[in-house]
Order: structure tokens, then sequence, then C-alpha cells
């Protein structure tokens, strides 16, 4: 979101030029602190114009005689003014960019660019006129005004995080609607008024009271945060109290189930982050706000959530899990600070293995499992492409890989750190990283520090390995079966893996005939490899190494499940025809593969295909059925399938059979039953769900 060097690039011929400005501004600029703004803006919802009046007070962190914000290249300025002098005249022509003399005696000039030539993107560049002295306050009013109605001078080239629209709009912070500089980084007061015509209403996080007087309100956050963001609109609002929290939703009409569908999501998952972090900065209130599907699907902000219209008019069994990921970024991006984005990882890793413990904490066994292996196999598909330290320096912040990276392998590194440190002292690291930094900005290498702190020991090695570098272990096991003089048997063997710095426990399980045949022992990795010695009653089967998924590695059925993964992800989104050639590229590395014929079947199920549907439910019996779920699951989806095409007779036979096999895996047994006495109908929404 905030790469404009490489958007620009993608769109100009001039790429020698320009890499060579960009890199030249980028040297020269002057590092500062923004701590309060102080705006009076106008909307005028019919001409799709802002007009804005803003004092930004700023601090030097070093002397400076000029200084450069971000600006939306659609917004022009008209005059910059340091209070109390004469302002800078009219703007520069947008084009050539020409310094604007101030009238009078005043210093002061300034430099437009709303097309973004540097790596800044559009900016302001200011010539104070004389040389600020280190830790001197200063206060530079900007008047400016511009039309904000297409993605055209955001930071994204197809979607707009700033609109004012007739009958509904928003801004954010991540518009670059208002004078800022590092991105995600550079928290602030405010005490912001907006005005809009009678009939609108503006929402927004604020920590006082929010006044309205003809038409214009006013917001006021005293704690420094990412501010600037509001939704107006003809609103119909509904309050929700669940976890001690109040939910407000502004929304269009009739979407009362969605609302407390997504209510109780959010209460839940706010009642579980401050049960175990502790209290965030914003309170006890949540806004959360309806915007069009011309923005991003969700965007989160100290005390506000807003989420387009798609979401709550299709929304799908991801839009959950999504809702549990941006309430985690209250606490952190929002409550505990970035001291740049590149440390990215502290926020949307943190908050998406926030998300993942909470799911974690509801569920166990054969579940369990399943939802430690999506994360694994998420983790994996662009593992080898950027470390989770250069991802946002290296790859656009919206595209596939950088999700998969940030959130996914992001979220697996919190994990193995919680492994790796225990619960206990990893609970306790994240407790003490929100009390101590709450309100600052924080960095890896200060949370690298803080968390060897509280292990007791250096912690070099897993920043190095999990969040510096890129790779992953694979996991080989050399052993031998003895019998005990006492009927017993022993399996006595070697792990070993390929990196020499790698230091977790590691699950060793071996499986055995009869009762209890399911024996596991952890062993510690310093290094490359470790023995093992477990004890059975029965026979034994097999060794296997971490059953239950807890570690980011590589096998030969994780490099399969790692590019059908792709195709879930797709197919959970929508997006059909990528989803199944993604499916069909895993199965031409194996083709018995149980689970992902199953998800074919799923896929076509869901478009109505139903005969192809039922085929690739049949391939999956006749593959590995690997999981072992999938034989009652795949009969119950077939019973569906027949059961949509009319064929009732062969619907109740595979619900037979599923009901015969005995696996009550995700509520089967109940899904049975419904199924035997009512047929399934296509049209209805599903309340069983099998990833």
């Amino acid at each position: 979101m905030k790469n404009y060097k490489r958007l620009f690039l993608q769109i100009s011929g001039l790429v020698f030029i320009l890499s060579a400005t960009a890199f030249a501004q980028q040297v020269q600029r002057s590092q500062f602190d923004v701590t309060n703004y102080q705006m009076d803006v106008q909307l005028s919802p019919s001409d799709n114009k802002l007009t804005a009046t803003v004092d930004v007070n700023f601090i030097p962190k070093e002397d400076t005689r000029s200084v450069s914000f971000e600006l939306n290249g659609s917004l022009k300025v008209d005059s910059i003014a340091r209070v109390g002098s004469s302002p800078a005249a009219s703007g520069p022509p947008t084009s050539k960019a020409k310094p604007v003399k101030a009238a009078g005696a005043a210093q002061i000039t300034f430099v437009q660019d709303q097309v973004g030539v540097s790596d800044l993107g559009p900016s302001v560049r200011i010539d104070l006129g004389d040389t600020v002295l280190k830790g001197t306050p200063v206060t530079l009013r900007f008047k400016y005004s511009g039309e904000l109605n297409t993605p055209n001078g955001g930071p994204l080239l197809t979607k707009r995080l700033a609109y004012v629209g007739p009958n509904q709009g928003y801004l954010m912070y991540a518009a670059r609607w208002f004078p800022f500089h590092d991105y995600a980084a550079d928290l602030a007061t405010s005490d912001i008024s907006i005005s809009a015509p009678g009939g609108l209403q503006i929402v927004g996080y604020s920590d006082s009271p929010v006044t309205n007087a003809g038409g214009k309100y006013r917001f006021v956050q005293s704690k420094p945060a990412l501010v600037g963001n509001f939704s107006y609109g003809k609103f119909v609002s509904k309050t929700m109290n669940l976890g001690g929290y109040e939910l407000q939703f502004y929304t269009k009409p009739g979407n009362d189930p969605t609302i407390i569908e997504y209510g109780e999501t959010l209460g839940k998952a706010l009642d579980f982050y401050t049960k175990r972090f502790g209290n965030a900065d914003f309170g006890k209130r949540l806004i959360v706000t309806q915007i069009d599907d011309e923005s991003l699907d969700f965007y989160s902000s100290t005390g506000m959530l807003f989420i387009s219209d798609r979401q709550f008019e299709q929304g799908r069994n991801i839009t959950n899990d999504r809702l549990q990921r941006e309430a985690a970024l209250q606490w952190w991006g929002l409550t505990v600070g970035l001291k740049s984005f590149d440390d990215a990882w502290l926020a949307q890793g943190l908050a998406e293995y926030s998300a993942f413990s909470l799911r974690e904490s509801t569920m166990s066994g054969a579940k369990l499992d399943a939802l430690r292996r999506e994360l694994l196999e998420k983790s994996l598909t662009f593992e080898q492409t950027a470390s989770l330290l250069r991802v946002p320096a290296n790859l656009d912040d919206q595209s596939t890989a950088y999700q998969y990276i940030m959130y996914a392998k992001g979220a697996m590194a919190f994990k193995l750190l919680r492994d790796t440190m225990g619960q206990q002292k990893f609970d306790q690291l994240l407790k003490t990283y929100l009390q101590e930094y709450r309100g600052k900005n924080a960095s890896i290498d200060e949370f690298e520090k803080l968390t060897s702190r509280i292990a007791g020991e250096n912690l070099r090695y897993f920043f190095a390995r999990w969040v510096e570098g890129t790779g992953v272990p694979e996991f080989t096991t050399d052993y031998l079966i003895l019998r005990t003089r006492g009927g017993k048997f022993v399996a006595r063997g070697t792990v070993k893996q390929n990196y020499d710095n790698l230091r977790l426990p590691v699950d060793v399980q071996l499986r055995s005939e009869g009762e209890g045949g399911l024996k596991t022992v952890t062993i510690d990795m310093n290094e490359a490899s470790a023995d093992f010695n477990i004890e059975s009653d029965g026979k034994p089967l097999e060794v296997v190494i971490d059953p239950n998924y807890k570690l980011l590695r590589i096998s030969p059925d994780l490099r399969v499940s790692s590019i059908a993964r792709r195709g879930i992800e797709q197919f959970k989104e929508g997006n059909y025809v990528e989803a199944q050639a993604q499916f069909e590229a895993a199965l031409k590395l194996d083709r018995s593969n149980s689970w992902i014929y199953y998800h074919l079947g799923l896929l076509f199920l869901e478009q109505r295909n139903y005969d192809v549907a039922i085929d690739n439910f049949k391939a999956t019996l006749s593959g590995n059925l690997s999981p072992t779920w999938l034989s009652v699951w795949a009969n119950i989806k077939m019973g569906n399938a027949y059961d949509a095409k009319g064929d009732r007779g062969r619907a109740v036979a595979a619900y037979k059979r599923a009901e015969g096999l005995g696996d009550n895996y995700d509520n089967a047994h109940e899904a049975i039953k419904r199924y035997q006495a009512t047929p399934y109908d296509p049209k209805e929404k599903q309340t069983t769900a099998v990833r």
C-alpha cells in the first residue's frame, strides 16, 4: 500500500531517470515527528470535493530547512504558511511542479508532486525559509482541496481509500487525504472538525463525546494514533453489547442477521484478546461502518472497522476469520505502533497469530490438527519469496505472496516462538510488550531484545532463522525396532534435519498395533540430529515426525498440499476458475490424493455441477483417504449432490454409507440425520463446513 515507486514504474517508461531522482530525494529527506493535527474539513458530496485547512504540529529530529509530507495526488495545495507568518502564495502547477514564492517577506516555498515521481509518492516538499533547530516545535497551515471519487492520487491503482460521494463516502488514514509522513509509524493526536450537508451522518472514533453543530462534527483523539478515519452516509445504526464491549454498527438497511453474526464474532474476539493481553487503547467502544466495494474489503483504524458491501451481502466462512484478525489489530499496530512499515510483522503477523490462537482455543483432536495443517500449508506457499523482515520492502502489500508470507508464515513464526519459549513465558512476553510499548512505536530489533529478556536466554538464533531467513527444515528418521525380554517393543533411532541452527521441541510419534497404539515423545532439537527411544506394547507400524503439525517444515505430501492450499483459499474467496487450476496442478503431482479430489468435489458442488462433483467424491473414496474423515464427509457430500439433482434414492444410500462408518468428525452424525430426514437444498446456506 505504501510502495508508490513500484506502482509508478509500472505505468512509466522513464525507469532509469526516475529511479535516480527518487534515490536522491530519499537520501535528502529530513526526519521529523508529527505531534498534533488541527483540521477543519468541508465535504461537498454533490461535487465529490473535499476542502481542508490543516494545522500540522511537528518537531524536527535534526536541524533542517526543508520537510516533505505525503499528500493524495488528487488534492491541490493552495497555500502553506508557518503559523504567524505570511502564507506561500497560490500552489504550483501540477505538471511542472515549480517552487512557489511567498508573497511579501514570507520565506516559505513549496513544491507539490501530484503524480508521485519519487519513492515517497504524491507529496509536498517545503522550504521553511531558514534552518529550524532540532527539537524546535513548528506549525504549518495547509490549505488545499480536490475531488475524491477515483483511486487516482491514492496508494492503490484499483482501490480508493478516500471517496466523497453524493450519498456516502469515507476517508481513511492510508489514503493520505491530509499531510503526513512515515506511513503506519508516525502517531499523533488530533482535533478534527468535518462539515457535511444535512441528512448525512458522519461517524468516526473520538475519545471524547462527538459534537454536531449544524452538520459540523468534531472528533478528538487525545492519545497518539494513526488518525483521520471517517465514514458518512444515511446509515441505519444498531448497538450490541458483547464481551464487555459496545459495538456500534452503521450500515445500510436490511443487514440485521449479518450484524448479529459479525457482532458476536467481534465480541468474542475482543473479550478473548482482553483477557489474554490486557486492554487496548481504543477503550470499550468499536465502530463498524459499511462502505462500498470500490475500496478494501476490510480496513482497521483506532476504534473503527470499515467493511465493504460484499462482506455484508455475500459473507463467507473466511469473513469471520478475517474479523478476528481485524479485532486483534486494535492491539498490534494501533495500541502498539511500528517504528516503520518494515516492522509490519509485529502488527499484521501478530494479529493473525492472535486470531489463530483464538480458533485454537475452541478446537481439539482432528479439527485442531486440521487448523494447524492449514496454517502450515499457507506458510509454505510463498515461503521462499522473501523473509518476514524483507517482505514489506520487497513486495506490494496487496499482493497474494505478501498476504501468505506476512499473515500465514508471520503467524506461524509467533507460534514457533511460543513453542520455543513455552506458553507461560510467551504469554508474559505479549503482556509485557503491550505494557512497555503502549502508545509507542516498536521495531523488530526491540521486540527481539524483549523476547530474549523474558526468555532468559539469547534468542538471536530464532530471529535469524524464522524472521530474517527463508527456507524450512525437512525431517527424516532412521530407526530400529527391538523386542524386549518382557515382550514389549522399542523404537530406537535418530531424527535428522537439514539446518544447523534449528532449536525447537519436536514431537516423535510411534504408531503401533492394538489399543493405546499411539505413543508420543518430545525431543529437543538443538543440532542437525537428535535421538529418540519409544516403547510400545503392540507391534510398531511407523514413526511419524510432528504428527500434529506444530512445526514449520516441508515433506513430500506438504509440497503437494501447499499448492492445493492456494486453490482452497481461492475457493473461499469465490475465485472458482483459479481454484480449479490450482487443484488440478496439485493433482499432477499426486493422482491418489483424496484431499484434493474432495475439495474439487466441493468446488463443483458449489457451482451446481453435480455430476462432476459426484465423480470427484467417488475419486476421493478411491484415493489414499488421508485424513481419515474424508470417508464420511465424501459420502455426505456425494449424497448432497444426488439430492440436488433429484436422485433421492442414491442420496439416501450415500448417507447410509456415511452412517455406517461411525465417524463423527465435524458433527457428521448430526448432518447425516438432517439429510436423511430432509433432502439437501442447494439454495439454503449450509451449517456444516469441512476444510
